[in-house]
């Protein structure tokens, strides 16, 4: 150290008791320290008194002095002053080597567990268990099961992060601490492809999930966000949820998830693909997971993501699908899914650049406009009805003038990619 430890010691326990009264100050160091793995009544105690600074571990001082100092700038604990970047960084190392919390690891065993049926279970648990399941990355958010995703630029790149109502979640926190909060139901979704995920117990009511299973949030997942944020608080706080336990594969677990949403209601443009309940939103699920245009360059909100390199929206696919081609049976869907896969392999694959590489700097040229998508389905149906073959979109540039004033007129029209009005008008100009 720079400097002695008594001096930190003495000036971090000035800090700490002029901001320990603070409920925000004490959320912030939690959140803090628990993402070095630290258990999150550790603060409070040293805020209480109960643990001496003079008694833990130097590694563990240093780095609640860092967590303190980053929430309150207080000069008096500037981290520099006191220690080295690698000193902190090595300090950091230690901590979470030697966690005072012990994550949690699979298998885990819940106990007075009821069977419903095979696939489904229930009971009640505190909400300490599922937040420590969150904190120790046994609950994970399950992206093609809920809500659409929002992008966010991070270190490495555009990441989805969930689509959260903060002042839900602050409410819920809010009512908890408060002692106001009316216990209802967490749903959890229990799976895998490779293991058997659950294990039950029916004579000792013990359901065990299985090593090698995932655990996903079906719904909840803005109560589980305030119970993270209660207990960040005050981690004293003792409160039981009911939990239910399902064991859905993908497809079921979005068709349940579509049909239980109701508290923060989902966008009707993700319920509608969750549900997938007509054969032109089944053709747009192919093209999701078949064609070039996978991943996340079709958006299920009912805009795009500029920033994460989507294209269009499921909404515009469906509806230009079903005005264009009309599936109505599944040989139907089958035939215009595998037309149109192609279609737009060859299309993604001419222009490479403006459509999966690089599609920012085309975003002027209108070629990959959201609404633009509607223009390519109506074009595939032209080839089709002429037998042209598909390979002809390389003539793209030839065979649409993306600078006639009409068309770019409709592009930018102020009612936006969402009216139904100005969709329509994009699919006749390309009909006619």
């Amino acid at each position: 150290m720079k400097r002695d430890r008594e001096e930190l010691e003495a000036q971090l326990r000035d800090v700490i008791d002029e901001n320990k009264h603070s409920t925000k100050f004490a959320a912030k160091i939690n959140n803090s320290l628990d993402q070095q793995g630290i258990n999150l009544g550790f603060f409070n105690d040293v805020a209480r008194g109960n643990n001496s600074l003079s008694d833990i571990d130097l590694n563990l001082l240093i780095v609640l002095s860092d967590a303190v100092y980053k929430v309150t700038e207080d000069k008096r604990i500037i981290t520099q002053e006191y220690v080295s970047e690698t000193e902190l960084e090595k300090s950091k190392e230690k901590v979470r080597d030697n966690s005072v919390r012990k994550s949690l690891n699979l298998p885990l065993d819940l106990e007075e567990v009821v069977s419903i049926d095979h696939q489904t279970f229930l009971t009640k648990v505190s909400i300490k268990l599922l937040v420590e399941m969150f904190h120790a990355k046994l609950i994970v958010y399950d992206y093609e099961t809920q809500r659409s995703a929002k992008y966010k630029m991070g270190k490495n790149g555009v990441v989805p992060v969930p689509d959260v109502n903060k002042k839900s979640v602050d409410d819920i926190a809010k009512n908890m601490l408060e002692q106001s909060y009316l216990p209802d139901m967490i749903t959890i979704n229990v799976y895998s492809n490779e293991v058997e995920p659950l294990s039950y117990d029916e004579k000792n009511k013990l359901l065990t999930i299985n090593d090698g299973a995932t655990v996903s949030i079906l719904d909840g997942f803005h109560r589980l966000q305030g119970a993270v944020k209660a207990l960040a608080i005050n981690p004293d706080l003792d409160l039981e949820l009911l939990l239910s336990i399902r064991s859905y594969d993908t497809d079921i677990a979005k068709k349940y998830f579509g049909q239980i949403n109701t508290i923060n209601v989902v966008k009707k443009q993700r319920l509608r693909e969750l549900k997938s309940e007509n054969w032109s939103d089944a053709v747009v699920r192919d093209l999701q997971q078949k064609s070039e245009l996978k991943g996340n360059k079709i958006a299920s909100a009912a805009n795009i993501s500029e920033i994460a390199g989507q294209l269009t929206t499921f909404d515009i696919m469906a509806y230009g699908i079903e005005k264009v081609f009309s599936p109505n049976n599944f040989l139907e869907y089958k035939e215009v899914a595998n037309y149109l896969t192609e279609f737009f392999n060859y299309l993604t694959g001419n222009f490479n650049d403006e459509f999966i590489n690089n599609p920012k700097p085309h975003r002027k040229s209108y070629i990959n406009h959201p609404l633009m998508f509607l223009g390519y389905i109506q074009i595939a149906k032209n080839f089709k009805d002429t037998s042209t073959d598909t390979s002809e979109i390389k003539n793209l540039k030839k065979l649409v003038d993306f600078n006639d004033s009409k068309l770019i007129e409709l592009l930018n029209n102020k009612s936006g990619i969402n009216s139904n009005r100005v969709r329509n008008q994009v699919i006749n100009y390309f009909r006619n």
